[in-house]
């Protein structure tokens, strides 16, 4: 996922929480260890304590949007994580460990950052890429859309499907799961059927270091999506 496809995809999110922020502040890039070139790619919706922040990452930059204003950070080298810094002022920096983040601005330190609960299955529409560590099959499509109306919405396999979802923190529950009926390839109902069955038994979420949406359950079930 590219720049751009991240900005539009959390666009709305940013809109509210960062009106009257200030311009960005950019300089040229400083260059970037070898070593440290660990994939970073993907859009992070953060709590920092009570700030509200969200991070788009596209490898050797980090844009920080926060009520403090925006910033555009680059990588520089660390031992562990991704670090990012404001060039020429190592007061602005975020260090991102997966979905967690420690953010300081101007010198100011944040509580650490957290995924900030269901803004991050708001973000945009989800293209599920795994489904109990099985992938999917070839050309298929399974999507997932999370309303800022409690509502799951999205397209099985062959069939679309809706339901009702709660989120506490990184806790995530799924109900009232229903399908239309249209007939399909058996082969896409297999998987229809697997997917449905997994949604209905996830229990918590978060996004790894790539960006991707994880869903797990306490069974052993897994789904793998990205923000298309």
């Amino acid at each position: 996922m590219n720049l751009r496809q991240a900005v539009l995809a959390a666009g709305m999110i940013s809109a509210a929480m960062l009106a009257g922020c200030s311009g960005l502040d950019s300089q040229p890039a400083e260059v970037v260890a070898p070593e440290q070139q660990i994939p970073q790619r993907g859009v992070m919706i953060l709590q920092c304590g009570r700030t509200p922040v969200r991070v788009t990452l596209t490898g050797d930059q980090a844009l920080v949007e926060a009520m403090q204003g925006r910033f555009l950070l680059e990588r520089v080298v660390t031992a562990s994580g991704a670090r990012y810094e404001a060039p020429d002022d190592s007061s602005t920096s975020f260090w991102n460990k997966g979905d967690q983040g420690l953010l300081t601005i101007r010198g100011e330190s944040l509580p650490e950052c957290e995924p900030a609960g269901a803004l991050v299955l708001q973000a945009g529409e989800w293209v599920v890429e795994d489904i109990n560590r099985g992938g999917i099959i070839d050309r298929s499509r399974v999507t997932l859309n999370f309303g800022n109306d409690g509502r799951v919405s999205g397209r099985a396999s062959c069939n679309n499907y809706v339901g009702a979802y709660q989120v506490d923190g990184r806790s995530l529950q799924l109900t009232q799961l229903a399908t239309t009926r249209r007939a399909c390839a058996p082969a896409l109902n297999e998987q229809e059927t697997r997917f449905v069955q997994t949604l209905e038994q996830i229990s918590r979420f978060h996004l790894d270091e790539t960006g991707a949406l994880i869903l797990e359950g306490d069974e052993g079930g897994s789904l793998k999506a990205r923000l298309e």
